[in-house]
């Protein structure tokens, strides 16, 4: 199986109703809230088929392609899809569809831990504009780190929140006031690994601990929505707060893969707020978030409340479940974006 059909066996019918139905009415209003053209920082595999489908409101990528996944980089791996999306993007730059973009070799969180891709060069990751789309496609699991060589030559690891804690602190740091940007971050719906058990075991908060508590007799598989769900929010809540940026999260939409493999589709919309004393606060409160019912995509390719994964606790989005209606229902929009 080529490369290109690698791409087309993973690009279900749920993942293009996600990518035209959800996030690009998102980054149409975002487009005519910033009034300019989007800069777009992601995974798009070799044929950026979520880059082609917002071209209207994208002019510039940074995109992140390994050689062979899912194994660690080396030296002696084939560069055939590197290569592959480096043509695809130089191919819409060539047409001007794009104004530039920019390919690192490699996986992002060794990118962006290390600062610098696999290409004989050495190529420094640096970041001077601002992103306004993270597409942050992972499909593994949350807590599963990739192994990497250092400068030194010596074996490290890298987890995927490594590469977005380090995105939020690269984007805190560029001056440019009011930054509004959206991060997309697909994950396997699956855990394992220390960092998650722990988590578990030791939740810091009385919320999460209940949650936990609602779900704990459940078999692992069952639980597993559930669980990344509250670790996804803890994390990023923390993250996003440490930089400066109030988080809002919309409803997270549950669905099925290649070979029927169960994914969560997280939407964030990051909003920068004065460096006061303190951290932000964010207006959403956890436990409202915990009980907020999953989203699924019905036959007719809209999305509505999953029925299957509803809470005695959870409260009800409604019958329009649109993400724009949603955001601008939100207190965050009306304290943050409302002109």
């Amino acid at each position: 199986m080529n490369n290109s059909e690698l791409v087309k066996k993973f690009d279900t019918n749920n993942k293009q109703v996600i990518r035209k139905k959800w996030a690009k009415p998102l980054l149409a209003y975002l487009h005519s809230v910033v009034e300019k053209k989007l800069l777009y920082l992601g995974l798009p595999d070799t044929e950026a088929l979520d880059i082609i489908e917002w071209l209207d409101y994208i002019d510039v990528v940074y995109a992140f392609q390994c050689r062979d996944y899912p194994n660690p980089s080396a030296p002696d791996q084939d560069r055939k899809n590197v290569l592959a999306l480096e043509s695809t993007l130089r191919r819409l730059e060539r047409t001007r569809k794009l104004v530039t973009f920019d390919v690192f070799d490699g996986y992002i969180e060794e990118v962006l831990v290390r600062g610098y891709d696999n290409t004989p060069t050495y190529k420094e990751f640096l970041q001077n504009d601002i992103i306004t789309i993270y597409n942050l496609d992972f499909c593994g699991q949350v807590t599963s780190p990739i192994e990497y060589v250092d400068i030194q030559g010596k074996k490290q690891q890298a987890y995927k929140f490594n590469a977005v804690d380090r995105l939020l602190n690269y984007q805190k740091n560029i001056e440019f006031p009011n930054k509004k940007f959206i991060m997309f971050l697909t994950l396997h719906c699956s855990y394992d690994g220390k960092e998650f058990e722990n988590f578990i075991s030791n939740p810091h908060n009385t919320d999460i601990e209940n949650y936990i508590t609602t779900v704990k007799s459940l078999s692992k598989g069952k639980k597993a929505p559930y669980l990344v769900k509250a670790f996804v929010y803890d994390q990023l809540s923390r993250f996003f707060t440490q930089n400066n940026f109030v988080p809002e999260f919309l409803p997270t939409i549950y669905y099925k893969g290649d070979k029927e493999h169960p994914l969560l589709f997280f939407t964030i919309i990051g909003t920068q707020v004065e460096n006061k004393s303190g951290l932000p606060s964010p207006f959403q409160k956890l436990k409202s978030l915990l009980n907020k019912p999953f989203l699924s995509i019905s036959d007719g390719d809209e999305f509505s409340e999953n029925s299957s994964l509803k809470l005695n606790n959870d409260i009800s989005i409604g019958l329009n479940v649109n993400p724009i209606n949603i955001f601008k229902s939100s207190k965050t929009f009306k304290n943050l974006w409302k002109k």
